[in-house]
């Protein structure tokens, strides 16, 4: 064998040893799960909240159905918790984005809400997701634009607890963040931290709900987030 078909013999074995390790490495790796791009409706369900005369506080409340939705239905509470200037605060869902606008010394707290965690009726509680996330690692969540530090907290919900006689019906995970630039663009991913939540069942959760600001950081801020999507590493 001359040494030009021992170079191309040995290139195409780097070769095909380079794309048998990135198909395992594929293989390996859960399909990442969408679960809202906010896409729906078309046009954006818009509420405003306000403080009034006797309250500070004031929350809306409201669904979307689509099928491009986890689980099919959307659930998203605005509440204005503290107002003492009764300025008008806003949120926006459709179009690609769900927005949140605070009024000037306002604190706000945005839930959005999957699967068991929705009402499509005051008193019917919503779809049971039952998804299986042993294989996914987090929550990734990716923003357009965010004006100051938030506090995100992400809540899950199962049906079917792993331990009958001391049930673990939900795992929560939060962390306080910022933009590295104001206004600019954030994504990250939100840990399950399977460790901490090891008695929590992975492979049958039926609800999942995003709490956003609830522990302020700060009054009068303003975000835009883009999409949802539960991913492994």
């Amino acid at each position: 064998m001359n040494a030009r078909n021992f170079i191309i013999r040995l290139s195409i074995k780097s070769l095909l040893l380079a794309l048998i390790a990135l198909y395992s490495a594929f293989a390996g790796a859960a399909v990442p799960i969408v679960v809202d791009t906010f896409a729906l409706p078309a046009a954006p369900t818009s509420k405003v909240a306000y403080g009034t005369l006797l309250s500070s506080t004031h929350q809306v409340a409201f669904n979307n159905l689509a099928s491009s939705i986890l689980g099919g239905i959307r659930g998203t509470t605005f509440n204005v918790y503290s107002d003492p200037l009764k300025s008008i605060s806003a949120v926006s869902v459709g179009r690609g984005t769900l927005s949140v606008a605070q009024g000037t010394g306002a604190m706000a707290e945005t839930l959005i809400a999957y699967g068991a965690f929705t009402r499509p009726q005051p008193n019917v509680g919503g779809p049971l997701l039952n998804l299986d996330l042993s294989t996914y690692d987090g929550l990734q969540l990716d923003f357009s634009g965010a004006e100051d530090g938030m506090n995100i907290n992400v809540v899950y919900y199962t049906s079917s607890p792993l331990n009958q006689d001391s049930p673990l019906y939900y795992a929560t995970n939060g962390v306080n963040i910022a933009p590295p630039t104001a206004g600019g663009p954030l994504s990250f991913v939100l840990g399950f931290d399977k460790v901490a939540h090891a008695d929590f069942n992975w492979s049958h959760v039926d609800g999942i709900i995003v709490v956003i600001n609830r522990s302020g950081p700060i009054p009068h801020t303003s975000y835009t987030l883009d999409k949802l999507t539960l991913v492994s590493k």
